[in-house]
């Protein structure tokens, strides 16, 4: 078996295979993978929706025959888009919270879905949107709904999950929000969509990259509004963004230097 998928809130990816190796990412539940390696304690991994790869815990590999996996990969998916429901396990009833952009197949009339052979419920289906069936309005509203219920979340290298988050991971969840995949890391987002060529043309759900003093892309953050940017930096934040970079409007002080604004949708 190659294959894997996330059975857990979230699950660490890290660079090496060390609980002491920093976190390069998170698995979402729900999520799958291609196994690269196989160790006792460790399993090197790549993600199957953005192929970012990393190290997780072997005791939290759950591996998938290629049938399952292929059949998972093919059905229609659901995603949580609010910051928190809970999940159990139908046959010892042991619950658990899973996050804003898990995701799994579309539930039965009695809330229950099938993943690895383990039959689960779900708390609550009205917090579920069906991925792919959003038109361009609904999808600006869907990123916003979903940026701003992060807003305070505390900026973790690696993160994805409202207990933490970090630039590009909070895009990239943004985005799968809506059905749309994005590649982990900003040095690789900036590559994607349309140049928007001036500050007043950027929209609702544009991506606007920042650059380092040697040049290198290594902020992102997603315009939310006329010469607005949501973004994780420290905490996810509203800032002011212009033809200069973020001005964080408290401090009175420029903190990341534009490089380019692209439109994804």
């Amino acid at each position: 078996m190659n294959q894997g998928i996330c059975l857990w809130s979230s699950v660490a990816l890290r660079a090496e295979a060390s609980h002491c190796s920093e976190m390069v990412s998170q698995l979402l539940f729900g999520e799958t993978y291609s196994v690269l390696e196989s160790a006792t304690e460790w399993t090197k991994i790549c993600t199957t929706d953005c192929q970012y790869e990393g190290w997780i815990s072997s005791k939290q590999h759950t591996p998938l025959s290629d049938e399952e996996f292929e059949a998972y990969v093919a059905t229609d998916k659901v995603v949580v888009h609010n910051l928190i429901t809970r999940t159990y396990n139908t046959t010892d009833y042991a619950a658990f919270p899973i996050f804003i952009g898990s995701q799994f197949p579309t539930p039965d009339a009695d809330g229950n879905f099938v993943l690895a052979g383990i039959e689960y419920s779900v708390e609550d289906r009205d917090i579920l949107t069906p991925l792919n069936t959003l038109n361009p309005a609904d999808k600006q509203d869907a990123l916003l709904h979903c940026g701003f219920q992060l807003l305070n979340t505390p900026y973790l290298w690696g993160g994805r999950t409202p207990a933490g988050i970090d630039c590009s991971g909070f895009v990239q969840l943004l985005f799968k929000n809506i059905g749309i995949t994005l590649p982990r890391d900003a040095s690789q987002q900036v590559e994607l969509g349309e140049n928007v060529d001036f500050v007043d043309e950027a929209r609702v759900g544009d991506l606007a990259f920042f650059e380092n003093e040697e040049g290198r892309v290594v902020h992102v953050g997603m315009v939310c509004g006329e010469r607005q940017i949501i973004h994780a930096s420290g905490h996810v934040q509203v800032n002011v963004l212009d033809d200069t970079g973020i001005f964080n409007q408290y401090t009175k002080k420029y903190t990341h230097k534009l490089r380019i604004i692209k439109r994804i949708l």
